[in-house]
C-alpha cells in the first residue's frame, strides 16, 4: 500500500545530466526505483545500465553512460560515481536489498538495543530504545523489502503497524510468526488491512489460527516444540515472490534466524542508554571459548545519537573494513 508521503526533495540539486547524488534524499529516490524495478519481471539476463527519469522510474540506456546504475544478473545493482557522502552512505547501507531476486534472496535482521545489550525494560517497555533516525531506518528497510517478519511476542508487546508511514515507499507484506496461536484476534496487524498480512502457524493447528486471524491470511509450516521450521517458512515466502525479507524482531525471533544460519545481514543499533535488568537482545547457545565466537565483518553508521553496526554474515571474518575506516558513515 502506498502512503501519501510527499517525495523528499534535495536541498542540493545535482547539475542536469551528471547523475551525481547530492543528498540522502536523492539516493533514497534512486533506491526506491531500483527496488521497484527488480520486483517487476523482465530484468535483463545480461549486464545493463539504467538511469532515473523525471518521473522517478528507470529506463535502460547505453552502457557507456557514466551516470547510470548498473544491473548484473549475478551480483545485482551497483551505482558507480563520485556521490556526496550522505548519498554514498545510503547506497552502501541499502543497495544490497535492492538486488534480491529469485535464486538470490536476501534476509536481513535488525535489533535496537542499549549499551548493556537490552532491547526492553524488565516489564517489556521498548518505546523507544533507539532514536528517531534509527526508527526512520526501520521504515526504509520495510520499504525496500518485500516482507517484514516479526514474532508473536513482538505483536503481543507492541502491536506494531509494520508500515512505511514515515518514509516514501510501499508497505511490505507483514508476516507474523505465531506457531502456538498466541496472538490475540484483536491485534491491529491482523485487522487493519493496511498491507497484506500472513499469519504463519503450525500446520496441525491451522484451524485455530484461522479463527483468530482477522483479515490476515494463514499459512502453515512444520513446527518442532513450539518453533516454526524457518527454512520451510522462507521457502514458502520465496514461492510467493517475496525475496527481500526483513526480520524486525523481537530478540527471540532474530536469534532463531541467526542460530539457524539464515541471515545474510545482521544489524545492531546501539543507543546511548543503560537499561539494566531488562530483556536481552540476542540469545544464542553458549560457546566454549572466545575463539569459537562469531566475528563477522561489519561497517559502522551513525544514526543521530545511535550507532549502527551492519554485519555481513556471508563474508569471511577477515573481510572486515570498519577498522580501516574510523570515520562513521552518517545516515539521517
Amino acid at each position: 500500500m502506498r502512503h501519501p508521503v510527499p517525495r523528499l526533495v534535495s536541498t542540493e540539486l545535482s547539475p542536469a545530466g551528471d547523475g551525481t547524488l547530492r543528498s540522502d534524499a536523492d539516493a533514497w529516490t534512486l533506491l526506491l526505483a531500483l527496488a521497484r524495478r527488480r520486483r517487476r519481471p523482465g530484468l535483463p539476463d545480461r549486464t545493463a545500465a539504467f538511469r532515473l527519469r523525471d518521473d522517478d522510474e528507470l529506463e535502460e540506456v547505453h552502457d557507456a553512460d557514466p551516470s547510470a546504475a548498473r544491473w548484473d544478473p549475478g551480483s545485482g545493482w551497483s551505482v558507480p560515481g563520485e556521490h556526496a557522502a550522505p548519498a554514498r552512505a545510503m547506497l552502501d547501507l541499502y543497495l544490497p536489498l535492492c538486488g534480491a531476486r529469485p535464486g538470490s534472496p536476501v534476509v536481513i535482521a535488525h535489533l535496537g538495543q542499549s549499551i548493556d545489550g537490552r532491547i526492553a525494560t524488565h516489564s517489556g517497555d521498548s518505546r523507544f530504545v533507539t532514536g528517531e533516525a534509527n526508527r526512520r531506518h526501520l521504515h526504509r528497510l520495510r520499504a525496500l523489502c518485500d516482507a517484514v517478519i516479526v514474532g508473536a511476542g513482538t505483536v503481543a508487546a507492541d502491536d506494531p503497524q509494520l508500515t512505511t508511514r514515515h518514509v516514501p515507499g510501499d508497505d511490505p507484506v507483514r508476516v507474523v510468526l505465531d506457531p502456538n496461536c498466541r496472538v490475540g484476534a484483536a491485534a491491529g496487524v491482523l485487522n487493519d488491512r493496511r498491507a497484506p498480512t500472513l499469519r504463519a502457524g503450525e500446520a496441525a493447528r491451522l484451524g485455530d489460527a484461522r479463527r483468530g486471524a482477522g483479515a490476515a491470511e494463514v499459512i502453515g509450516a512444520p513446527c518442532d516444540r513450539g518453533t516454526l521450521d524457518l527454512r520451510a517458512l522462507l521457502a514458502a515466502l520465496h514461492a510467493r515472490g517475496l525475496h527481500a525479507l526483513f526480520v524486525e524482531g523481537g530478540g527471540v525471533t532474530v536469534s532463531q534466524f541467526l542460530a539457524a544460519g539464515l541471515l545474510d545481514t545482521l544489524q545492531i543499533a546501539i543507543a546511548p542508554v543503560i537499561i539494566g535488568s531488562g530483556r536481552p537482545g540476542l540469545q544464542l547457545p553458549a560457546v566454549p571459548s572466545m575463539r569459537d565466537c562469531l566475528r563477522p565483518p561489519g561497517r559502522l553508521f551513525r544514526m543521530g545519537e545511535d550507532v549502527l553496526w551492519s554485519f555481513d554474515l556471508r563474508s569471511p571474518p577477515d573481510g572486515a573494513d570498519a577498522a580501516a575506516s574510523p570515520d562513521l558513515e552518517r545516515i539521517s
